[in-house]
This record gives C-alpha cells, sequence and structure tokens, in this order.
C-alpha cells in the first residue's frame, strides 16, 4: 500500500515531500527546536482544515486558560499550574508559594554540597514511581555529562525486591541520601521501597543516625514524617501538578542537588521560553499546537495508531519512555468532556528505543511492516563535538537522516535487481530475492532537531511534549490531566494484596481467585 496525504492530493506521499515551497511551509520552528514535518502526510489544505477545528474546539481559548490558572482539569476541579514553576506566573496566587517550596529545595541542595548534613553526600537513592521516577530518570541521563560535581543518582521504582536489591549492590549507606517521592506517600512501590531503605539504613547505620539519611517529597508530610523524615527535610508537591508534569517541582529535587543549581535555572529556563512560546504565539506559528493538529490528523483522521519515538542521541534515551506515560497517561481515554470524543483513536500508543539500537531489531516492521506507525526521530547535531568522537557523532546522524528517507522513498524491486547485480549475484537469485527486498516507501517521519543537548534545549524539548499533550486532548475534548485509569488499578491491587495475606476479600472472577490462592500456596 502507498501512503498519500489524504483527500487533497492523490500523489504518493513520496512525491508530495518533494512538492515546491513544502520546506517552507513544513518546517516549524520553536525555542531550541526546529520540528521538519515534511515528510508528514499533512498538506496544506489539511492542515486550514484542521486549524478551523482547532478554532471550533477553541484551543487558544483553552491554551490562555491554562496560563492564567483557571480550572482546566474538570473531573478534579483543579488548574494545571506545572508550567508556573518554570516562570511567567506573578500573576497568580500561588506565585509566592512556588517560589517558597523551591527556595526551600535550594536551600537544602545548598546544605547537602557544603556538607552540613554533617557527611558528604556522594550518592542520592531517589526512590518514586512513574512521574515520580520518568522525568528525573531522563533529565539526569540528558544532562549529567555537562560536568556535574555533586553526589551521583541512583534509581528505584519497582515494587519488585530485586530493583531495589539492585539499586543498592555496593552503596556506602554513610555517604548515601534517600529521598523519596511520592504525593499521596501511599503508593504501594514507593511504600514498599521506602521501607526496604529505612530497613537497609538501620541494618548499616543503627537507628540513631536514620535521619540524617531520610527526606521526602510528599503533599502527606505527617507520613513522610512517620516514615522517618525530618520535619526540615519534607518539601511539599502541590496538587495542581500532576505526577508526569512534575519533574519541574520539588519533584526534581534529586537532580537540583546532583547537577546544580546553574543547570536546573538553566533547564526550567529553557522550558520557560517554550511556555511563552505556546502561551503568546497564534496558533499558524504556535509549535506544539500545530504537531498537535498534526497528530489530530495522523492518529485520530488517519487512524494510525501508534508513535514510535526514535532518539538519536544516548542521552535521550529515556525519552521514550517518560512519553509513554505523558501521552498515554494523559489522553490514552474514551471518557470526554461535553464535546465528546469522535474518533476511534485518542492517544497513540507510544513507543521507541534510542538510536541505531532500534535499527537492529524493530526497524524491519517500520519498512516492511503492514501496520503503520508515525515515526518521530530526535536528534542533536552537535553529536560527538568533543575531539576524538566527531567521526562517530557524524555517522549517528547519518543513520538517523539515512533511516527517515528510506522510509520516505523506499526501494522498488527494480532497484533492488540493480543493486544484486552490481554485486554480481547470479541471475536466478536476484529473481528470487528481489521481491524480498522491496519496499514500498511512503512511511512518514518527522525530524526534530536540537543544536546541541543543553540545559535549556532539553527544558524546551520536555516543555514542548507537555503543551503539544496538552493542546491534543483539547482538541480530543479530552481532559488530559486526570488518571483514572491509573487509579483503578491501585485500588485493586490493594485489595488484591490483603486477599493473598488472609484477609477478608470479596468474590472476584474466578482467574484472580485461582491466582490468589495459588500465590497464598506457595507462600506457605
Amino acid at each position: 500500500m502507498t501512503d498519500t496525504i489524504g483527500a487533497s492530493h492523490s500523489q504518493p506521499l513520496k512525491d508530495i515531500a518533494r512538492e515546491e515551497g513544502r520546506l517552507n511551509e513544513f518546517v516549524w520552528v520553536g525555542p531550541h527546536i526546529e520540528a521538519d514535518v515534511t515528510r508528514q502526510p499533512f498538506s496544506g489544505a489539511a492542515l486550514a482544515e484542521i486549524m478551523e477545528f482547532a478554532d471550533s474546539q477553541e484551543l487558544t481559548q483553552s491554551i490562555q486558560m491554562l496560563f492564567a490558572g483557571e480550572v482546566i482539569n474538570g473531573s478534579e476541579n483543579r488548574p494545571a499550574l506545572h508550567w508556573a514553576l518554570r516562570g511567567n506566573n506573578d500573576h497568580l496566587a500561588k506565585a509566592s508559594e512556588f517560589a517558597e517550596q523551591a527556595k526551600a529545595c535550594r536551600e537544602f541542595a545548598d546544605k547537602v554540597s557544603s556538607g552540613a548534613l554533617g557527611f558528604e553526600v556522594k550518592t542520592i537513592l531517589h526512590i518514586g514511581i512513574g512521574g515520580s521516577d520518568l522525568g528525573p530518570r531522563l533529565i539526569w541521563d540528558a544532562l549529567r555529562p555537562l560536568g556535574h560535581k555533586g553526589p551521583n543518582i541512583r534509581f528505584c521504582a519497582n515494587v519488585d525486591p530485586a530493583d531495589f536489591a539492585e539499586a543498592t549492590e555496593g552503596l556506602d549507606a554513610k555517604s548515601t541520601l534517600v529521598i523519596v517521592v511520592s504525593k499521596s506517600f501511599k503508593t504501594p512501590e514507593t511504600q514498599a521501597n521506602a521501607q526496604l531503605a529505612r530497613q537497609w539504613l538501620i541494618s548499616e547505620l543503627g537507628e540513631d543516625n536514620l535521619n540524617d539519611h531520610m527526606a521526602a517529597v510528599s503533599s502527606a508530610p505527617d507520613l513522610a514524617q512517620a516514615w522517618g523524615a525530618p520535619a526540615d527535610r519534607i518539601f511539599p508537591m502541590d496538587s495542581a501538578v500532576g505526577g508526569r508534569y512534575s519533574v519541574w517541582s520539588s519533584v526534581g529535587l534529586s537532580l537540583m542537588i546532583a547537577l546544580g543549581s546553574e543547570i536546573w535555572s538553566e533547564f526550567l529556563g529553557g522550558a520557560a521560553e517554550m511556555d511563552a512560546h505556546f502561551r503568546d504565539a497564534p496558533l499558524k506559528d504556535n509549535l506544539p499546537a500545530k504537531l498537535a493538529m498534526m497528530d489530530y490528523h495522523v492518529h485520530s483522521q488517519r487512524g494510525i495508531a501508534s508513535r514510535v519515538v526514535l532518539a538519536y542521541a544516548h542521552r535521550l534515551r529515556k525519552l521514550p519512555d517518560f512519553l509513554q506515560q505523558l501521552e498515554m497517561e494523559s489522553n490514552g481515554k474514551s471518557a470526554a468532556s461535553g464535546r465528546g470524543v469522535k474518533t476511534d483513536i485518542t492517544a497513540p500508543i507510544t513507543w521507541g528505543s534510542v538510536g541505531t539500537l532500534g535499527q537492529h531489531s524493530f526497524h524491519q516492521l517500520l519498512h516492511q511492516g503492514i501496520d503503520r506507525s508515525a515515526a518521530e526521530f530526535v536528534v542533536s547535531l552537535n553529536a560527538g563535538v568533543k575531539e576524538g568522537d566527531k567521526k562517530n557523532g557524524q555517522s549517528l546522524l547519518a543513520n538517523a537522516y539515512a533511516q527517515a528517507e528510506a522510509f520516505l522513498v523506499g526501494r522498488s524491486e527494480a532497484e533492488a535487481e540493480a543493486q544484486l547485480r552490481e554485486k554480481g549475484v547470479d541471475e536466478e537469485t536476484i529473481k528470487m530475492r528481489a521481491p524480498h527486498m522491496h519496499m514500498d516507501g511512503g512511511r512518514a517521519s518527522s525530524m526534530f532537531l536540537l543544536e546541541d543537548i543543553t540545559p535549556r534545549s532539553v527544558g524546551a524539548l520536555i516543555a514542548m511534549y507537555e503543551h503539544r499533550t496538552f493542546a491534543y486532548g483539547m482538541l480530543l475534548g479530552i481532559n488530559p490531566f486526570d488518571q483514572w485509569g491509573v487509579e483503578l488499578g491501585k485500588v485493586m491491587a490493594e485489595e488484591i494484596d490483603n486477599a493473598i495475606s488472609g484477609e477478608t476479600s470479596k468474590e472476584r472472577d474466578p482467574t484472580t481467585m485461582r491466582l490468589i490462592q495459588k500465590t497464598q500456596d506457595a507462600r506457605r
């Protein structure tokens, strides 16, 4: 099947991508980022139609509501204030409160750096899950090569005890600070790992020195203090900041300590630049909004059910994992506002990998598989700029560009035959092999270009994805700031945990009851 642009075009995508003027119309620019979407199945006419649809869905008004601090999370009757943690917030009643929270984190980070805790912190054990884990992991990988002088960070998220054992392997408790990040301090996985951390510290240091090595980020200070964190080392999380949008808040405390205030401030500054762009630019020039319109066209109108994120930058290797939560937890819903969901596809299935690793696994499906994915390359133009790394950095970029071009142009059977003849392959083998080497092409992709992986560019990139996700939700009529599907699983996991322990349990489906019984038998 050959992909085409839609009702307004009958030409293959590979021909449309070469149209005169397409580079001017479909290379979109925002702070620190250039998005080349010339190879997406999106025409000027389609863009104009989606612009009209965005007006009918009141996207501009929704953006204004977001930055005015109005209630945008309808099911929980809350604003969404993650952007306000990055600046541009003087008009908000909570501006001073957010400033005080940031100041408290900075002061604590300074204490850690100066040795004022009474011991040298060489490692931070960061315990959290979901947004309390994925964002910090991504940013740590992306920015730690910039020459941080603080402690190392190890992360623990999974309730599987093997994760905690791995995270603490070889650690010296005397130089470790444990920071538990949990808004409710009731999340079962985080609770379990927090207790393991407490037991580990006691076994290594004794109870007298326990509290010196503990801190927490939570909206439930009483529960954090009951765990063992001293009152002056409990940093709040605001209810108007969702977990997957929270890395900018106290959730980033480990990063503030380890990366230092200068890098952290630059990271926030890059995000604030993208905030100002999203807030102030008209839709025709608004990068996150236009990307959301493209998403609506590609996924909701054309029915492409997945997006593969191809991060051709080792430092951004956690980007696909981060975006899985951001996009699918935000917009993976059929529940909607009064406008209603009028599409079979809401959030795309988001997945991916890093650099050339994916080329040796799933790229086969991307080139020749029947199911299509919208491909998204993220590259840094200054890959390998250090002396001695330039050749490999250039090779990395060449691979990204080649994959995107191959998705577009494919290879005809005649081209395959010619290539085989050039290699001296006999005619019988050529006739047998060439059909298997045929690729239709016409497979869409976007190319996101960063000049370099700096604190500002990474901040802008993450903020762009946040705003793109929000704008797409508004086009769908979905609230991207609640997650009731996640909450249901938490409630049922607690019920089943109690049932395995032998407490009274309600009747469940036969398979679940059988699994509970088998688990009880295995633990006797």
